[in-house]
């Protein structure tokens, strides 16, 4: 097995690091510490290779040709703003999410500061205000969050403008509380990312049914009311987006109270089979299901699980009619449309943040830690991104192969995700536990074969992701996993990309990458060892090809399909037709 350790050639205008989908930061282009939501807009023309102002032919010579990519990009928006247009017309669009782009804290002496929200899901809707008016309504999902939200002119300051207009619903603390970490996270996220040990959980008893009752359902309530509040009274037929697995009833309340709105809802999170679902109260399977096909469009990350979707709908609402052929649901005398749509990274704002001091910065101290070749991950500390396992593969690696010891690096970036969560610290736990073995197992003398980085450092981890010969993606089951699409990015050394099958990612991806199954160590292990001993060229053209697979279907893409149909179905209903 050679292993080569390739010197990075590649223009560092070529990489960068956008929304880790894992679902876990934000766009960097800005600091925590003086956020604004100038980050989103578009830059000014002044970019390198322009003609400045006044020099004449002698510029114009001298200047270099634009990238024919530049072109495409400005024809996939201009594309999204029609759409929008098309869409919106004179409106407002209406986003409705748990986690808002920015989030208030307290500083030092007891003054409000704005931070940015966290999560894939936020930084993907943040292209929609370069382009249409939003008003964007999220959670107050904390002390200080409810405190701005009481004070307008805090929230002006962090978003100023007039492009987005964000909200707070100021939801009651023990409605919140029962909502997101009873019902949310420890209930649906689990089932819907396959995390049970069924013999022993979920127990759904009368505390659970009590949080669904006194929790989920008023939170949903609250955020169709909300919503509508931001609606013109004389508007019949507003423009509405819910998104994820917190609101899954907000799209039936608002049904009620406006018939004719068009309301989309997207899952970025899987939907699994129905047989799954059957392991919960019919009650709640029943009232999801219904709450869902209120929408006009409920969109999903693949094709897989708006399938999945249906038969669920099929088997636990016995007055609807679903239509395989057409992908719709027939209930009363509404039509809901379901549809895939697989989120995607915005590749502009991702090169900028590439280039980035920091970044360069990490880039070099990395490097100075790393002998030989480079192994890299990147998620959220949680049990469904598949560390433990991961980590197996790799003390596999490296039982089998004696000469990668000393010189193969595993950087790890971790980010503590949901710590008040019992399974979350426990499973951490046992993640130290295996490196701290692997470390003592196989570490020489100036050399720690796993550097793990417990922290939300995005420039480090955009680093981590240039640098890297390898990047390991092993979730057991994810939405999409946007680190995939952000590596083809990103990949300064043309890394080869190891991906469960079980990705959303995957059916998009397939063709380039190295493809493992989550639950196979050894497989992993294998999959590995075959990305470090690829062939330089080989390598290169797998993450090319991935490379113009993203451009082509970046984050721009994403929006602009869920605004087509949904004006499609606006317009087929303003001809009587649906």
């Amino acid at each position: 097995m050679a292993i080569r350790r390739p010197s990075i050639t590649r223009s560092s205008a070529r990489s960068g690091w956008g929304s880790a989908c894992s679902r876990w930061c934000c766009s960097a282009s800005f600091r925590e510490s003086s956020w604004t939501w100038s980050a989103f807009r578009p830059r000014a023309s002044s970019e390198p290779g322009e003609r400045p102002a006044g020099e004449g032919m002698t510029a114009i010579a001298a200047a270099p040709r634009r990238d024919p990519a530049d072109a495409r990009q400005r024809a996939r928006q201009d594309a999204l703003a029609a759409a929008a247009e098309r869409l919106l017309g004179s409106r407002r669009l209406v986003i409705a999410t748990n986690r808002g782009p920015v989030t208030f804290a307290s500083g030092a002496d007891g003054t409000l500061r704005p931070r940015r929200g966290s999560g894939g899901l936020v930084t993907a809707l943040s292209q929609v205000g370069r382009h249409v008016p939003v008003t964007w309504l999220a959670a107050a999902m904390t002390e200080g969050d409810r405190r701005a939200a009481a004070d307008p002119r805090l929230i002006a300051q962090a978003v100023p403008g007039d492009a987005v207009r964000l909200r707070f619903a100021a939801i009651d603390r023990a409605v919140y509380e029962a909502a997101y970490n009873v019902i949310a996270n420890p209930l649906l996220w689990f089932l819907q990312h396959q995390m049970w040990n069924l013999p022993e959980r979920p127990v759904i008893d009368a505390a659970v049914m009590r949080a669904w009752d006194h929790g989920y359902l008023p939170l949903n309530t609250a955020f169709a009311r909300a919503v509508l509040s931001e609606v013109p009274v004389r508007d019949t037929a507003p423009r509405i987006m819910l998104h994820d697995y917190h609101l899954y009833l907000a799209a039936d309340a608002i049904r009620r109270a406006r018939p004719s709105a068009l309301v989309s809802h997207f899952s970025h999170i899987p939907w699994p089979p129905s047989s799954l679902w059957q392991t919960i109260s019919p009650r709640i399977r029943e009232a999801i299901c219904a709450g869902l096909v209120a929408s006009d469009v409920v969109g999903f990350q693949t094709e897989r699980y708006a399938h999945n979707f249906l038969r669920s709908v099929e088997s636990f609402l016995p007055d609807a009619h679903v239509d395989y052929r057409s992908r719709t649901v027939t209930r009363g005398r509404h039509v809901a449309h379901a549809r895939h749509y697989p989120i995607s990274i915005d590749v502009e704002a991702t090169r900028r943040v590439a280039s980035s001091v920091a970044a360069r910065r990490r880039r070099r101290e990395l490097l100075s830690q790393c002998p030989g070749p480079i192994l890299v991950r990147v998620d959220r500390l949680e049990p469904s991104k598949n560390i433990l396992r991961g980590f197996q593969a790799f003390e596999a690696l490296l039982t089998r192969y004696p000469r990668l010891r000393g010189r193969l690096t595993f950087l790890a970036f971790l980010v503590p995700s949901r710590t008040n969560l019992r399974e979350y610290g426990d499973y951490g736990r046992k993640v130290q536990a295996s490196v701290d073995r692997i470390n003592a197992r196989f570490g020489v003398a100036g050399h720690r074969p796993v550097r793990i980085y417990y922290e939300n450092d995005y420039a480090q981890a955009l680093a981590g992701l240039a640098i890297a010969d390898v990047v390991l993606i092993n979730p057991l089951i994810d939405g999409m996993n946007l680190v995939a699409k952000e590596t083809a990015v990103v990949a300064e050394n043309d890394a080869a990309i190891v991906l469960s099958e079980t990705a959303g990612a995957f059916d998009q991806m397939a063709d380039g990458v190295l493809s493992v199954a989550p639950a196979d160590v050894v497989g992993t292990a294998q999959a590995i060892a075959r990305g470090l001993e690829m062939p330089r060229a080989e390598r290169a053209a797998r993450i090319d090809r991935l490379r113009r697979d993203v451009e082509r279907e970046d984050i721009t893409w994403w929006l602009r399909r869920q605004f087509e149909d949904l004006a499609e179905i606006g317009e087929r209903r303003g001809r009587g037709r649906a």
